[in-house]
């Protein structure tokens, strides 16, 4: 069964500290560092600064459409 990472509140949380978040939450070392890579690469695509309730779903899936 999947665990749900639960996010902090607020706007300060970024794409990054998203993306982190969702990584500390799986147990597997290979499945970490195999996510690592796309989430990690679609981070930066859509900016990992930013923060992550100001972005569209549909740059989600361009980033990813173009990687």
């Amino acid at each position: 069964m999947a665990t749900v990472a639960q996010l902090p509140a607020g706007n300060a949380l970024t794409v990054r500290g998203a993306a982190d978040a969702f990584l500390d939450v799986l147990g597997n070392p290979n499945t970490v560092r195999n996510y690592a890579i796309g989430v990690g690469k679609t981070a930066e695509r859509v900016g990992e600064s930013r923060p992550l309730g100001h972005f569209a779903d549909d740059e989600i899936g361009e980033a990813l459409e173009a990687l």
